[in-house]
C-alpha cells in the first residue's frame, strides 16, 4: 500500500515523532509503568535507545506501557468491553439518559440526532486515538528490537517480538471490526477505504486502506507472531522469565489444587494461543470458515492443562461470605488472553457494583437483559445466571461477573482477580460449531460448552443450520455478558437486533454498525469525506 503524507490522529504523536525518530526515540508513551504492576512513574519524552533499550528490562517496561494504554477507560478497561460495547450490542441496559443515548446509537451520523455528536467525540473517537497510540508505541519497540537482540536472554527476544507483532495485529483487527463495513454488509466493497494499517514508525502517515488489505496485513503479522511465539512458556509449559510474565501469586497449595501453572499470567499478555484465536476470529469475519475452524480446533485440541474448564466449586464460591475461599467469576483458566485491571473495583463502582458511588448515581447501574438471555427452564442450572448476578430491583438484575472481593482474600485467589477477559476458550467452540460442516459435530462443539455450564440435563434439539445458529447466538448472549463481544456477532452477520431498556426498546439496524472515523483524522489528514 503506498504511503501518503497524511496525518494519523495520535495523542501528541505528530509533534514527537518528527523530531525524535532518527534516534529511535521512545517518545510516544503517555506514561511508563513497572513490568510487574503497571504503576505510574515519571513520564518521558526524549529517552533514546541507549537509555530505554539498554537491557531486556527496558523492553519489558515498554510492553507494559502498551498494556497501560489498553487498560484505559476509553479502551478495554471499560468502553471496549463491559460498558460501551456491552450496551451497543444489547447485552446491557440502563435507565439513565446518557446510557440510553449510547444504546440508541445517537452518536452515529446515520441517526437523525446530530446534536448528540459529543457522544461520538467522547466514546467512539477515543478508541481510534488510543488504539493507534498503542500501535505507535508497539512500532517503536519493533523499530529497535532487532538491533538490540543481544540484550535478551534465552527465548525472550522471540517472545517479546512475537507479542508485539501479535498485539499490533489484534488492535488493528478490533479497529477493523469497528471502523470498516462487515464483509456481509450491503455497504461493503473491495475498493472502499476505511483506515490505515500502520506497520512502522514514521512521520509519514499510511493511506486509508480497503478492508481486505487490512485483513491480509493482520494475517501477515499474526503468522509471524505465531512462529516467534513457539517459544512461549504458555505453549512449552516452561517457567517464564520475569520479563515475559509476572510471578503468579497466592498460596502454592491453593494454586496447585486448582491447576494454576507458573505461566498462568502469560494469559495477561498476547501469547501463542492468542495469535491462533485472533486468526480464528479474523477468518470467521472474512467468511473463510475452513481456516477459522482449523484455528479454533488447534486451541480446542490443546493439552487439557492449557485451558482447564472452570471448576464449578469456584463459581459457587462467589456467593460465599467467607474471605478464605477462592472464587473465579470470569473463569480465568479458560482465558486465552485477558487484561489485568488493578483498580477494577473502582471502574465498576456505581455501574456494575454497589459501593460508595452507587449511592450518588444509582441511575448509572447497568442491567442484564435477562428476559431474553436465559431460558426460564434452564437458567437456574446455569452458573452464569445462578451465581454471576445480583438483584438490584424487581425488574433489574446486575451482572456481578467483574465484582471484586476484599483484598484480604488475595492470598487465596489473586490469580482470578482483577481480570477482564478479551478472548476465551468457549468462543473457539462457538466458532467451531458455526464452521463445522457436519451438523452433528457442530452441535457437539456447542454441547461441550453447555455441559461445562451445568446444562447437561437439557440437551439441544437441533434439526438444521438455522436452528444451530439460533443456539449459538443464545450462547454468545450468555457467555459474553460484561465482555462486549455481542456487538461484533451482530455486525459480522449483518443482522438487526433490539436493545431493551427502561425507556423503551430500540431496533438497531446495520447502517449504524460501522463507526465513523474521528473528524480530526480527516481534517488534519486532508481527507474530504468519510
Amino acid at each position: 500500500m503506498k504511503i501518503m503524507k497524511k496525518y494519523i490522529y495520535y495523542d501528541h504523536v505528530r509533534m514527537l515523532v518528527k523530531g525524535f525518530l532518527p534516534l529511535c526515540l521512545f517518545a510516544l508513551f503517555p506514561l511508563f509503568t513497572s513490568c510487574n504492576d503497571w504503576l505510574d512513574v515519571e513520564p518521558t519524552t526524549e529517552m533514546d535507545r541507549e537509555d530505554l533499550f539498554k537491557d531486556e528490562a527496558g523492553f519489558a517496561d515498554a510492553m507494559s506501557g502498551v498494556y497501560t494504554i489498553l487498560n484505559k477507560d476509553a479502551m478495554y478497561g471499560k468502553n471496549m468491553t463491559w460498558y460501551l460495547m456491552e450496551m451497543m450490542g444489547g447485552g446491557a441496559y440502563s435507565g439513565s439518559g446518557l446510557n440510553s443515548y449510547i444504546m440508541q446509537f445517537y452518536f452515529h451520523p446515520a441517526t437523525p440526532y446530530s446534536y448528540f455528536q459529543n457522544y461520538q467525540n467522547n466514546y467512539i473517537d477515543p478508541i481510534w486515538k488510543n488504539a493507534y497510540n498503542a500501535i505507535a508505541n508497539i512500532n517503536s519497540i519493533l523499530e529497535c528490537i532487532d538491533d538490540k537482540k543481544g540484550v535478551f536472554v534465552g527465548d525472550d527476544y522471540s517472545i517479546i517480538k512475537g507479542e508485539a507483532l501479535g498485539l499490533r495485529a489484534f488492535l488493528h483487527f478490533d479497529l477493523m471490526r469497528l471502523y470498516t463495513d462487515a464483509y456481509s454488509s450491503t455497504d461493503y466493497n473491495n475498493t472502499k477505504v476505511y483506515m490505515p494499517y500502520v506497520s512502522n514508525l514514521t512521520s509519514d502517515v499510511f493511506a486509508l486502506a480497503p478492508a481486505d488489505f487490512i485483513a491480509q496485513a493482520i494475517l501477515k503479522d499474526l503468522n509471524e507472531a505465531r512462529e516467534l511465539l513457539r517459544k512461549d512458556p504458555m505453549l512449552t509449559g516452561t517457567t517464564p522469565s520475569q520479563y515475559v510474565c509476572d510471578e503468579v501469586s497466592g498460596l502454592l497449595t491453593v494454586r496447585n489444587q486448582y491447576g494454576i501453572k507458573d505461566w498462568h499470567n502469560r494469559r495477561l499478555h498476547f501469547n501463542y494461543y492468542a495469535a491462533i484465536a485472533t486468526m480464528a476470529r479474523l477468518y470467521l469475519w472474512m467468511g473463510n470458515k475452513e481456516k477459522a475452524l482449523a484455528c479454533a480446533k488447534e486451541i480446542i485440541e490443546a493439552p487439557a492443562d492449557k485451558f482447564p474448564w472452570v471448576n464449578t466449586d469456584l463459581i459457587a464460591n462467589v456467593t460465599s461470605a467467607s474471605n478464605t475461599v477462592p472464587r473465579d467469576r470470569t473463569f480465568c483458566t479458560e482465558h486465552i488472553m485477558a487484561l489485568n485491571v488493578i483498580n477494577l473495583d473502582d471502574r465498576i463502582d456505581g455501574i456494575l457494583q454497589e459501593r460508595q458511588v452507587a449511592f450518588r448515581s444509582t441511575n448509572q447501574m447497568l442491567g442484564m437483559n435477562t428476559d431474553y438471555i436465559f431460558d426460564d427452564v434452564t437458567r437456574d442450572a446455569d452458573p452464569r445466571y445462578a451465581y454471576l448476578r445480583f438483584i438490584y430491583s424487581d425488574d433489574m438484575h446486575i451482572s456481578s461477573k467483574l465484582y471484586q472481593d476484599d483484598d484480604s482474600q488475595n492470598q487465596y485467589f489473586p490469580w482470578a482477580a482483577k481480570r477482564i477477559p478479551l478472548i476465551k476458550l468457549a468462543e473457539m467452540f462457538y466458532i467451531a460449531a458455526e464452521c463445522e460442516p457436519s451438523l452433528d459435530k457442530a452441535v457437539e462443539y456447542l454441547e461441550t460448552v453447555r455441559r461445562h455450564r451445568g446444562l447437561s440435563p437439557y440437551p439441544l434439539t437441533v434439526n438444521n443450520r438455522d436452528e444451530l445458529q439460533e443456539e449459538i447466538e443464545k450462547e454468545y448472549r450468555k457467555e459474553f455478558i460484561s465482555e462486549g463481544q455481542l456487538f461484533y456477532y451482530h455486525k459480522r452477520l449483518n443482522q438487526s437486533f433490539t436493545n431493551k431498556g427502561f425507556q423503551g426498546s430500540y431496533e438497531i439496524t446495520p447502517e449504524v454498525f460501522t463507526m465513523p472515523r474521528p473528524d480530526d483524522e480527516d481534517t488534519y489528514g486532508g481527507r474530504t469525506s468519510k
